[in-house]
């Protein structure tokens, strides 16, 4: 099975984007840390930090739109998986399963 296979069976379209985010462990809201979103689609997320949380730890992310009109994108989620970046030393590739959203 091809990658692209593998993509086409996914139940919802993954959007690529890069966009700066700040998060925190769910219960510690006084220590934020930053990354990029790589992808967002409908019951997950992608992002690059150089920050790595454990497997099943739960996330509050904010994405700030850039955009006074329009508020930020606030979601909360469970770690899924945590994977060293193949090309980046010291970032890390961390999968999201939103559970909630603001």
């Amino acid at each position: 099975m091809s990658p692209n296979d593998y993509d086409e069976k996914r139940a919802y379209h993954r959007m690529k984007i890069d966009t700066p985010i700040t998060f925190s462990l769910s219960g510690d809201k006084e220590i934020t840390h930053r990354g990029i979103s790589k992808n967002l689609s409908a019951s997950g997320l992608l992002i690059q930090s150089d920050f790595s949380p454990a497997e099943h730890d739960r996330l509050e992310i904010v994405m700030d739109t850039g955009n006074d009109r329009f508020s930020p994108f606030i979601v909360q989620g469970k770690v899924l998986r945590v994977e060293a970046h193949a090309e980046l030393a010291g970032q890390y590739l961390i999968s999201i399963l939103i559970e909630e959203s603001q």
